[in-house]
C-alpha cells in the first residue's frame, strides 16, 4: 500500500469531504481539467468523483469501487484499516491550485502540475531540520513565504466557497473582495515559484530586489511641533480632507457619493482604511492641541 493509497483510505474514513476529494484528485492525477468538472457539483458528482479517486490510486475500479468504499468504512479486512494510526485525516498538506468556484480555473497559477510544488513547500516545513542543505538566505526567505501564502490563500478559499449561493449586494461585494484576495496572493506565489525552480534547475539566486522589492516609502512629514499656526491649520485641512475620502470610500465603495449607500464589508481592505482614519484623528488631535496656544492671540 502506498502513500497515495494511504490518502485515500483515510480521506474515505474522515468522512469523504468533496472539496479535500477533489484536491486529493487533483494531486493523484496532475490533472488540472477536474478542477472544472468537478468543482461546485458536489450534489451531482460526489459519487463520480469518489470512483475516480479510487481509480486513480488504483485501489478499485468501475465495479468494485463501492463495495471496497464500503469496506473500509465497514473495516471489513482490509489490509489498510488494520493500521487505522497510519492513515491521514487531516488534508491540509495537500498541495494543489486552489479551486475558485466560477471565478478562475487556470491550469497554472503556481505550477501546480510540477513536482517542484510540492518540493517547496515540504522543504519550507524541514528547513529547520535539514542545515546542511545550505539554502541562500534568499531562497530560505522565498520558501518560507510560499508556505505562507500558500497556506493563507487556502484559508481565504475555504471561506469563499463556505459563503451563501446569493446575488445579494453585500454577498458579492464579499465573494470579489475575496478573489481580489486570491488573486493577488496567486500572483505572488507565481514570482516565487518561478524564482525558487530557476535556482532549483539552473543554480540562479535572484537578486533581492527582483523578488523582494523595496518598499515605496511615504514622503517625510514635517514635525508638526516646528509647524506655525498657518502651516498647521493647512495640515489639519489636509489630514480632514483625506479622511473625507476615505470615509466615502467606506461608505460607497467608490470615491464618488451616491444616492443609496453601499458599505464596504469587513474585511482586509477596510480594516486598513480604518486604520488608516484613525492614524490620522490621532494626528488631527495633536495639531488641535498645538492650535490652543495660539488661541485668544488674534
Amino acid at each position: 500500500m502506498n502513500d497515495n493509497q494511504l490518502k485515500v483510505i483515510g480521506w474515505i474514513r474522515s468522512g469523504m469531504d468533496y472539496n479535500a476529494g477533489l484536491n486529493l484528485l487533483v494531486e493523484l492525477t496532475h490533472k488540472q481539467t477536474f478542477l472544472n468538472l468537478f468543482s461546485g457539483k458536489d450534489k451531482t458528482l460526489a459519487d463520480k468523483l469518489a470512483y475516480e479517486i479510487c481509480k486513480a490510486a488504483m485501489l478499485a475500479n468501475h465495479i468494485t469501487w463501492k463495495d471496497f468504499i464500503r469496506k473500509v468504512k465497514e473495516e471489513e479486512g482490509i489490509e489498510i484499516v488494520a493500521k487505522a494510526e497510519e492513515l491521514p485525516t487531516d488534508f491540509s498538506d495537500v498541495k494543489v491550485q486552489e479551486i475558485l468556484s466560477g471565478y478562475e480555473n487556470k491550469p497554472k497559477v503556481c505550477g501546480p502540475d510540477s513536482a517542484k510544488i510540492t518540493e517547496t513547500i515540504e522543504t519550507a516545513e524541514t528547513l529547520e531540520t535539514k542545515p546542511h542543505t545550505e539554502y541562500p538566505p534568499i531562497i530560505r526567505r522565498i520558501i518560507h513565504e510560499y508556505a505562507a501564502l500558500f497556506q493563507e490563500r487556502s484559508k481565504l478559499h475555504a471561506v469563499m466557497t463556505g459563503m451563501p449561493e446569493s446575488n445579494a449586494e453585500s454577498v458579492c461585494a464579499k465573494r470579489a473582495e475575496l478573489f481580489g484576495l486570491i488573486k493577488s496572493i496567486s500572483a505572488r506565489l507565481e514570482i516565487l515559484y518561478e524564482a525558487k525552480k530557476a535556482f532549483d534547475e539552473k543554480g540562479v539566486v535572484p537578486a533581492e530586489s527582483e523578488v523582494f522589492p523595496p518598499v515605496e516609502k511615504e514622503e517625510t512629514e514635517p514635525d508638526i511641533a516646528s509647524l506655525d499656526e498657518a502651516a498647521l491649520k493647512k495640515q489639519k485641512k489636509n489630514l480632514q480632507s483625506s479622511n473625507s475620502k476615505d470615509q466615502t470610500i467606506l461608505d460607497y465603495q467608490s470615491k464618488e457619493r451616491t444616492e443609496v449607500k453601499k458599505p464596504m464589508p469587513n474585511g482586509p481592505k477596510r480594516l486598513k482604511i480604518e486604520m488608516r482614519i484613525n492614524d490620522r484623528n490621532k494626528k488631527i488631535g495633536e495639531i488641535e492641541t498645538l492650535l490652543l496656544k495660539y488661541a485668544g492671540k488674534e
